[in-house]
């Protein structure tokens, strides 16, 4: 998702070679996150906005302890754990900037609010200094152990060169723009079709609004409006035309799952956005829904989901959409206008409330003043039996993952087995499918609005967001009535496939399986490998212990799958790190040779340049796919098709046994899975 509440976390480079000691701060909230690096040459200085906070410092080396019930004082010395995580509790009450320093002599950390607003808003972090395996030119000579016989012809992925394995042993000339990676596989495989495995899938997650705009007549639907400036938290006009235009591109990355942002009818008018009011924020982004029925007119229609589906099918490639049960979308003037809600003094409104915009002196959170939040009228929005809300009549939230409303948004009662209706504003809803039920409760619907998708169109799994926050009884109905809806639309249409697929979002999860597993989730989004790229990034070795692990933990639980990525809307663009085309390249080459499922965040193959984003960070994250390359990104994105069809070829490199094989002067794997084998090596740079 994309809300608030940070957690700050401190990682040293852990290697098996010479690391320097250099932590790093993470900045995360329970749904987004930030990373820099920290030293003790300067504090890193970070825009912070008024609420509470979490820090947690892990991995620092030494020998240090904090006492426990250690209270944040601002300009104080804060110990840290060493070989264990320090955590800490942080509430900001003015919004500003604020520095941690640390202070490597005595491992202390300490927080202060600067004076001034810091001009450093980019932070361009410096590559981690690590000891790597060095490439001196010409021809290498690789061990392969006992991974093919003598004999062998192998294909060099990169190269095309052909090599035949002698003594165990193959010599060739790494590949110029490769990275120092070498990819070898039997010289047939590419005629050799391995079956599809999940373990192994290349997930690229679309942002429908801001990817590609196919259609611009629908642009401004349900009279959204831009702002004429920077157009931060506007409809940017992607839709599904756009995505279907661009199908062979993200074919040709070696993609085996497309995941939408959700596509369903979003709130027809604007919040304000950030901390200030900055900016008009619309539900571009897809998560604030108000019909879950009926694809937003921004996005297109049901003849444009329909193609979609069909042509991706024939490429090969499935479709997920993304599935919202914990919470609807926020009250806009223009769907309380639309709906007939009578809880605005429209007397300082203009006639089309979705046109109001703030005058001087004021900021887009402005036009809460002429809504009155104490009317006994919001009975008529969602009701009570529906959402829990801050409102006259409504059950106020809670401060558990399940009764609290993030970022305020209304939280749908999915625990609650009370019969309800739906509001009549939803079943007035033009073109809407919602009707009335008998013996509905509120997670009934939610579960058939969202499998009526798959039984309408074959979508093949979903990525589920906010996992925590809805109890898992329903996650496990959600999965039972989406395979039986998928298994309905094959029977009508006369396919066959892989059973249904969820992959959830737990804030923070890591690469093991947990309880939620069994809550009826196939995977689990892996928040760490973002962190370990940086590392990987430098050096491609720094990577074989974290392979090993998610290998070794995959080997012993086959029933579930981590899915990685290193860039998402919630957390950071891995480009805007580092701003280098050799470490996104080189991040690339970590991300696609990772055990597990990974997830490719549109642009990551270019990479995709931060946006605008005034005081909400996270909206840069959403910046427009850009379509027209100079060379140095034709160059990336080469790299990128070339390893992503590797992966595709080989299930082996996601769902394999993974084994380093000796090498005095390279790291050189192998994965295996059946009779599928690759091996990898990285020479050095």
């Amino acid at each position: 998702m994309k809300h608030s509440n940070l957690t700050i976390t401190l990682g040293l480079i852990l290697t098996s070679t010479f690391v320097s000691a250099q932590p790093t701060l993470s900045i995360s909230t329970t749904t987004t996150s930030r990373n820099f690096p920290l030293n003790t040459e300067e504090p890193v200085v970070v825009p912070m906005t008024k609420q509470k906070y979490q820090i947690k410092i892990s991995d620092l080396e030494g020998n240090c302890s904090a006492p426990e019930g250690q209270k944040v004082k601002f300009r104080k010395s804060l110990f840290l754990n060493c070989g264990s995580e320090t955590l800490l509790d942080l509430n900001v009450r003015f919004a500003g900037d604020y520095s941690f320093a640390f202070n490597a002599d005595n491992q202390t950390i300490s927080i202060a609010r600067e004076a001034k607003k810091s001009t450093k808003t980019v932070f361009k972090r410096p590559i981690p200094n690590v000891q790597c395996e060095a490439y001196t030119g010409g021809e290498v000579t690789l061990n392969l152990a006992n991974s093919f016989p003598d004999g062998t012809q192998l294909r060099e992925a990169y190269s095309n060169q052909m090599v035949t394995v002698e003594k165990g042993k193959v010599s060739l000339t790494p590949a110029k723009d490769s990275g120092g990676l070498i990819l070898l596989e039997p010289a047939k495989a590419e005629q050799q079709s391995q079956p599809f495995n999940y373990s192994n899938a290349n997930i690229y997650f679309v942002m429908v609004d801001r990817f590609k705009n196919g259609d611009p007549s629908n642009d401004l639907s349900y009279g959204r409006q831009k702002d004429g400036k920077q157009e931060v938290g506007t409809f940017h006009g992607g839709d599904l035309k756009g995505v279907i235009e661009k199908l062979d591109y993200i074919q040709s990355l070696g993609t085996d799952v497309i995941w939408l942002s959700p596509i369903v009818e979003q709130v027809h008018g604007f919040v304000g956005g950030g901390e200030k009011g900055s900016f008009p924020f619309y539900a571009y982004h897809g998560y604030w829904t108000r019909d879950f029925t009926k694809i937003d007119q921004n996005f297109g229609d049901d003849e444009d989901l329909k193609k979609l589906v069909a042509e991706a099918h024939k490429r090969g490639i499935k479709i997920f959409l993304d599935a919202v049960i914990n919470h609807s979308g926020y009250s806009t003037l223009a769907d309380l206008q639309f709906d007939n809600i009578q809880v605005v003094d429209n007397k300082t409104l203009p006639k089309q409330w979705a046109h109001w915009a703030p005058k001087n002196g004021e900021t887009w959170h402005s036009y809460h003043q002429a809504i009155d939040y104490q009317s006994q009228q919001w009975r008529d929005w969602w009701g009570a039996d529906w959402v829990r809300s801050g409102l006259p009549g409504y059950t106020k939230p809670g401060s558990s993952d399940i009764t609290m409303t993030l970022a305020g948004l209304p939280d749908f009662l999915t625990e609650s087995d009370k019969i309800v209706t739906p509001p009549k504003w939803l079943l007035n809803n033009p073109g809407t499918r919602v009707v009335a039920k008998e013996n509905y409760t509120v997670a009934d619907y939610l579960i058939e609005w969202q499998t009526d998708w798959v039984k309408r169109f074959g979508i093949d799994g979903f990525r589920v967001d906010t996992v925590k926050h809805v109890e898992g009884e329903v996650w496990k109905r959600l999965k039972e009535s989406a395979s039986d809806s998928l298994s309905q639309w094959r029977e009508s249409n006369g396919q066959q496939g892989e059973p249904f697929w969820m992959m959830g979002e737990v804030w923070g999860h890591s690469a093991y399986r947990s309880p939620y597993v069994d809550d009826g989730f196939d995977a689990l989004i892996n928040f760490d490998m973002q962190k370990k790229l940086d590392k990987g990034a430098a050096c491609l070795s720094q990577m074989q212990d974290t392979y090993q692990n998610y290998a070794d933990s995959m080997q012993e639980t086959p029933d579930f799958t981590p899915v990685s990525y290193m860039s998402s809307h919630d957390t950071e663009l891995f480009f805007d790190r580092f701003k280098s085309m050799e470490m996104q390249r080189d991040a690339a080459s970590a991300l696609l040779l990772s055990p597990g499922a990974i997830q490719v965040y549109y642009g990551d193959e270019i990479a995709r340049e931060l946006g605008p984003y005034a005081d909400d960070f996270h909206q840069g994250t959403r910046s427009d796919m850009n379509w027209k390359l100079d060379s140095e990104r034709r160059t990336l994105l080469d790299h990128w098709q070339i390893l992503g069809q590797f992966r595709q070829r080989h299930p082996a490199i996601g769902a394999g046994h993974h084994q380093v094989l000796n090498n005095e002067s390279a790291y050189v794997f192998s994965r295996q899975l059946a009779d599928d084998k690759i091996v990898v090596a990285f020479v050095g740079k």
